[in-house]
């Protein structure tokens, strides 16, 4: 006979496998989004990129990962109005499983797929077969503006960023404080956002603040040592300041990438555990997740690295670096405020704005059309299959 503890255990087994297949999947997937344009570029190997991205993704989903995860556990089906732990727990379990189903579909098209899509469709998904009632709209509406505005933004950023750079690039006069600038925003940007949530008062701001100055000049003094060790053993100039930053923006963008797509398993994960009343369920929602995260990105993470890095547009390094740091910089932003946005949408975008920098007869139409394609077919797929899932559940067990 099944007992109430059983049935309990059962329950949290079943979301533990459901995140872990999410973030496992996510993981291999969106790799390329973190590191695919530096390997493009031919400035780092793959292997060496992916050990960076799971390295610097478990930092970004421990650190900047809860404000997201908070999103999707809770702001966008209000599960305090459920009120029934077996109904909320089936529901997320759906939502997890068809998430992972359509983002393992796109990983072996070798398309970049957005998470983040497949995440929220499934819980929408378990929110309407629960009632419309149950589902914040508003949040959600939020969630869809802020997924039209990524990839724009960070096109338009990276198409500034490549104007700017490459010409600085060319002249060897500018290239160390091009290099000095760069190192600093990659640096300073992420750690300021990263300490400056432990503060509530802007009055307390300037701690975190001399913080992250320091930590950006730290880096820039680093970069420029490396840069000029480099410069005088031989090495071009333009192409070792180009490799650094490329390989520093990689960091960047991994960071960005776990501190926003860990959500997508650890939200539904989270508000199971907190049902069943586990301690600290977020927290161990997110640690959980980050780490599956991280092992999709080390052990399946090549399966779309070539469509980011060579399909939409041929990449050189100092185009590499724009599309990584523009596309960085704008989820490292929107995951500070508790959006849950898709890195596949940012470098997508970062990616195109270089292309269109050099005409967009550079860009391979076909493939963006192809992906935008997957993009918008996984919002009503992933909500179908977890619909049916929970009506399914609903209707055996009487949830």
């Amino acid at each position: 006979m099944l007992t109430v503890e059983r049935l309990d255990t059962a329950i949290i087994v079943a979301a533990l496998i459901a995140a872990l297949f999410v973030a496992w999947n996510n993981g291999s997937n969106n790799a390329a989004n973190s590191v695919g344009a530096a390997v493009g570029a031919g400035v780092i190997s793959a292997r060496s990129a992916l050990v960076i991205a799971a390295i610097a993704s478990l930092g970004g989903s421990i650190t900047l990962g809860p404000y997201v995860t908070d999103t999707v556990m809770r702001r966008i089906v209000v599960i305090e109005l459920i009120g029934d732990p077996m109904g909320v727990s089936a529901g997320m379990i759906s939502a997890l499983t068809a998430a992972g189903i359509w983002t393992m579909i796109s990983t072996v098209l070798r398309v970049p797929m957005s998470v983040h899509v497949c995440i929220i469709g499934g819980v929408l998904g378990f929110g309407l077969s629960m009632g419309m009632s149950s589902i914040n709209w508003g949040k959600v509406l939020q969630i869809m503006i802020t997924w039209l505005l990524v990839p724009p933004i960070s096109a338009t950023l990276s198409y500034a960023v490549f104007r700017i750079f490459e010409k600085s690039f060319n002249n060897k006069r500018y290239i160390l404080l091009v290099l000095v600038l760069a190192a600093f925003i990659s640096a300073f940007v992420p750690t300021f956002l990263t300490l400056a949530k432990a503060f509530t008062g802007s009055e307390e701001l300037w701690m975190p603040m001399l913080l992250s100055l320091g930590v950006g000049i730290g880096a820039s003094t680093v970069v420029t040592a490396l840069w000029r060790r480099e410069v005088k053993q031989g090495g071009d100039a333009s192409a070792e300041a180009t490799r650094i930053l490329l390989t520093m923006t990689a960091v960047t963008m991994s960071f960005s990438f776990g501190a926003n797509d860990v959500a997508n398993a650890a939200g539904p994960l989270a508000a199971v555990l907190e049902i069943q009343e586990v301690p600290n369920a977020m927290m161990l929602a997110v640690i959980i997740s980050a780490l599956s995260l991280s092992g999709g990105i080390l052990l399946w993470g090549s399966r779309v690295l070539e469509t980011v890095g060579e399909r939409i547009t041929l990449l050189s390094p100092s185009s590499a670096f724009a599309a990584q740091l523009s596309a960085s910089l704008t989820m490292i932003v929107v995951s500070r405020l508790g959006i849950p946005a898709s890195t596949s949408m940012a470098i997508v975008g970062g990616v195109m704005g270089v292309g269109l920098a050099r005409g967009i007869k550079a860009i391979n139409l076909g493939m963006l059309v192809r992906i935008f394609g997957m993009w918008l077919a996984a919002l009503p797929m992933t909500m179908g299959m977890s619909y049916a899932m929970c009506f399914v559940v609903q209707h055996l067990f009487g949830v």
